[in-house]
């Protein structure tokens, strides 16, 4: 009987792109990614000894196009990793959201204002990447050492002058991302491992695709009370 072997790892040729700017993916329902042509050939596995007559190849993802391999790339989860390379374009920032309450300074000197624990629900709801509105289970891991590196860092404490008041906003950040995906392909050293349809086709590695990545600062801010707010947020503390 002839032995059939099936390589699941797709054939070793790199995906180049070009990738044209895109719509923003904060908008989107799905991950916005854009893939240049020479990008979107396949691979497969092949046979180490002749293919029966009869074999039907399983249907690989559909790589024969720029938007099927975005499509692809957009709902790989845990199976692939993006490693961010540089920032294409400028940030754009949405509607601030103020967290806690304000905190006014009634007296002569200077004050210095935090953001606690006591006023966040964690961590993640302040440096939380997130990419588009795609579910978390669907979401690519993020290289984050470059992440961080490259991003506007979390203000979580501020100075009010005398006669200012202050407070905190979230603020979601989208910018656009030129990196890298990696397909991890299926754990061969671990027979346990889950296979699935995604990584039954790694590894495999898909260059310069531009991404759009929403992230979460935190910024300080503050502007002068007026007589008013001294009046009544101060009373006989006003340093007016």
């Amino acid at each position: 009987m002839t032995r059939r072997v099936r390589s699941g790892l797709p054939s070793g040729r790199a995906w180049r792109t070009k990738a044209a700017v895109v719509g923003s993916m904060a908008v989107a329902a799905t991950l916005c990614l854009s893939v240049a042509p020479a990008q979107a050939d396949g691979g497969g596995g092949g046979w180490v000894t002749t293919t029966p007559p009869d074999y039907q190849p399983p249907q690989g993802p559909d790589w024969s196009t720029p938007e099927a391999v975005a499509k692809f790339l957009s709902d790989c989860g845990d199976s692939c990793t993006f490693t961010p390379t540089s920032w294409v374009g400028e940030p754009t920032e949405g509607t601030p959201t103020m967290l806690g309450t304000r905190r006014d300074n009634c007296t002569t000197e200077n004050l210095d204002f935090n953001y606690g624990e006591s006023e966040t629900t964690g961590e993640t709801t302040i440096v939380g990447l997130s990419l588009g509105a795609n579910p978390v289970s669907l979401l690519p891991k993020i290289e984050h050492n470059w992440f961080k590196q490259n991003t506007e860092s979390t203000q979580t404490t501020g100075t009010l002058k005398p006669g200012e008041t202050g407070w905190f906003d979230e603020i979601t950040v989208t910018r656009k991302a030129k990196g890298n995906w990696q397909l991890a392909g299926v754990d061969q050293s671990n027979p346990m491992a889950p296979v699935n349809a995604h990584n039954t086709w790694g590894p495999h590695e898909f260059t310069d695709v531009e991404s759009d990545i929403s992230y979460k600062i935190i910024r300080a801010q503050s502007r002068a009370m007026t007589e008013e707010e001294k009046t009544a947020r101060c009373g006989n503390a006003s340093p007016s």
